[in-house]
């Protein structure tokens, strides 16, 4: 059994996993029922959720979609032929005053692990938008990441000639701020032959103040939040101050 990063050498199996393990019409229903008011022209997508950005673009959407390593990147094509799709990092994405909306879809900020990445993240973001522009973004809960399937327990998911099971579990290494270390392992059976790989990774989770607190101490002003799509996150919508 190999040990390999999520989003390098599992990018082709992560990539398969979101799109069977989520529902991408519900997520882009979601979506567009919180942004279609403020009819934003044009998008950018962050994050490996591809099969949410076809159906957002489906809708009508003018969306340019941006992951951070180059695999991903390469997955994103496969899914979305003729779309702009580029290799940034959320902490330095290449545009100035360019998009109507940011989404960040997939609980991206999990990985900013400090304050100060999450600074950063919000910056870009700020730097991406035009004046008037939106954030949507979604984040792990301090009070749920610990407490579903998800990231304790057993998923499988399966299509035609495939079918990915992942057990997983975590244990909480910090409190403040909330990160916990996630540990999985993949059983991909696949045309009859069966392969396993493991990851392991730190995830950050947080609250719906801290997330408050954070947008407010970087240029955002929240105008709203709820619970997810999932049973593990919420999401916020916030504008420039």
């Amino acid at each position: 059994m190999g040990s390999a990063n999520l989003y390098s050498n599992l990018a082709a199996i992560c990539a398969r996993f979101y799109d069977l393990s989520v529902d991408a019409r519900e997520v882009a229903d979601f979506v567009d029922a919180k942004i279609s008011g403020s009819k934003p022209k044009k998008i950018l997508f962050v994050g490996g959720f591809f099969s949410v950005a076809r159906e957002l673009i489906g809708k009508g959407y003018s969306i340019t979609v941006a992951d951070y390593t180059d695999e991903m990147v390469e997955e994103g094509k496969k899914r979305l032929p003729g779309a702009k799709i580029v290799k940034a990092d959320i902490r330095n994405l290449p545009f100035e005053n360019e998009f109507d909306a940011v989404l960040v879809i997939g609980r991206v900020f999990t990985h900013m692990y400090s304050d100060e990445d999450a600074g950063k993240a919000l910056g870009s973001i700020k730097k991406s938008l035009k004046p008037k522009g939106i954030l949507l973004f979604d984040n792990y809960e301090d009070t749920k990441i610990t407490n579903t399937d998800y990231f304790n327990g057993r998923i499988t998911v399966k299509d035609r000639g495939i079918e990915i099971t992942r057990d997983s579990s975590t244990e909480i290494i910090s409190k403040t701020p909330f990160i916990v270390n996630w540990k999985a392992t993949y059983t991909v059976t696949e045309n009859g032959t069966v392969q396993k790989f493991s990851d392991e990774m730190e995830h950050r989770a947080f609250s719906r103040d801290e997330i408050k607190r954070t947008l407010e101490k970087n240029g955002f002003k929240q105008i709203s939040n709820g619970n997810n799509f999932d049973s593990t996150s919420f999401y916020s919508i916030a504008r420039i101050s």
